[in-house]
């Protein structure tokens, strides 16, 4: 004999799930119906039919402010739109006769590492696999896990801190935490310096989630509390106050070219301590299916990863003033120039 559960599971429909996410994404019935273009009692029953054949509450119902979700229509939310998304593109691999290489991928990516990965990264993509479109949704580190927890991103490019036992995670690249200076600040030559030389200078702090906590876990690591002058959202913040001597920054991505938005330069200094690096991860929800097109798009950022992050983290070749000749004898010269 079959077991509710059991019953219940064959009766669900995908017409009845993607109705319950429009009315969980909106927050409310009439929203939702409007969303899928259907009735409002067509929304209203789907639901009823859901919590009855799954036995739980997936709504509360507010008076006249809408809906919010249980723990269990939480739960339900974030298997449903895997379950959409996977119908979706089932419905692409019968129209190209099951070609693999067709799809599309939602991707989540840390905000400050977004324009240092994703314009090579989705221009290379594309042009190996111009049927898969990829749709980017860039946020804090909260926002990203957010994002990849509930199912609205089914894979991020981001950092490895926060992270719980729910993600899966794939090391992409390690990148040490670098000081950042004005070119004309007194350590700029330096070749290394230590944070403790720094205690009692004006920090430029960026101060998003978990960001702050690592940057200041740095400090604390080697017992120093930083004094914190500035605080920022915004990296390039960072980077243009250091350059105008207001303090020093600490950050992990550094541009190949030293220049700010004001055209003011600066300098990365390594650390002289010993401290942890930050990972660079490809993040999945471990409980999630992952789809072709997502397998296909974190493998090619692996591989994206690791032929071009290298040369991204490099100082860029230094270039020669305009009109000015190069130095050493003639004879020199000319040998240079026949190698």
């Amino acid at each position: 004999m079959q077991d509710p559960a059991a019953r219940a599971q064959g009766r669900l429909s995908l017409r009845a799930l993607r109705y319950f996410v429009a009315a969980a994404e909106t927050g409310s019935v009439t929203a939702g119906a409007q969303q899928v273009r259907v009735s409002q009692p067509s929304i209203s029953a789907a639901i009823a039919r859901l919590e009855a054949d799954l036995k739980v509450q997936l709504f509360v119902r507010h008076h006249a402010k809408g809906l919010s979700l249980t723990l269990s229509g939480d739960r339900l939310l974030v298997q449903a739109r895997s379950l959409l998304a996977h119908a979706r593109e089932l419905e692409q691999f019968a129209g190209a006769m099951g070609d693999a290489q067709r799809g599309e991928v939602t991707a989540g990516c840390f905000i400050t590492l977004a324009p240092f990965l994703l314009p090579g990264l989705l221009a290379g993509f594309a042009g190996r696999y111009p049927e898969v479109s990829v749709n980017v949704e860039e946020g804090n580190q909260a926002e990203v896990l957010e994002q990849v927890r509930s199912g609205r991103s089914e894979v991020a490019l981001t950092y490895a801190y926060g992270l719980s036992d729910e993600f899966e995670a794939e090391v992409l690249a390690e990148l040490p935490p670098r000081i950042i200076l004005a070119h004309d600040h007194p350590l700029a030559r330096r070749r290394h310096i230590s944070l403790k030389e720094l205690a009692g200078a004006p920090m430029i702090l960026l101060d998003l989630p978990h960001t702050r906590d690592y940057f200041l876990s740095l400090f604390r690591s080697v017992k120093i509390e930083p004094r914190v002058a500035h605080r920022t959202r915004s990296y390039e913040m960072v980077r243009g106050l250091a350059a105008r001597g207001l303090g020093f920054g600490i950050l992990n991505a550094i541009p190949r070219l030293p220049w700010t938005y004001d055209g003011r330069k600066i300098v990365a200094v390594p650390i002289a301590e010993e401290l942890p690096n930050i990972l660079v991860v490809s993040l999945r929800l471990k409980k999630a299916l992952a789809r072709p097109a997502v397998t296909l798009f974190a493998e090619y950022a692996r591989q994206h990863f690791a032929e071009v992050w290298p040369k991204l983290t490099q100082p860029a070749p230094r270039r020669r003033p305009p009109g000015r000749r190069p130095e050493g004898p003639a004879s020199t010269r000319a040998a240079d120039r026949r190698r």
